[in-house]
């Protein structure tokens, strides 16, 4: 989960979000994603987040990060 490459592109995923609410919570996914000592259960209350404001957002980060860890 600490790829560079995901990082990046979530970077540009979240500089194209226009919701400032969903905004910070990729904001918040991205920096636990960051520590080296990241859990998935971390990891996945921020996600459980995201499916309640937007679900069909959190398809798309779920194939950006799957398609860039290939």
């Amino acid at each position: 989960m600490n790829d560079i490459t995901e990082i990046e592109t979530l970077d540009t995923y979240i500089r194209s979000v226009e919701n400032q609410e969903i905004k910070g919570i990729l904001l918040k996914l991205k920096n636990e994603m960051r520590k080296p000592d990241v859990t998935w259960e971390s990891v996945k209350i921020i996600l459980v987040s995201l499916e309640n404001k937007d679900p069909i957002m959190l398809k798309e980060i779920f194939s950006l990060l799957i398609k860039e860890s290939e």
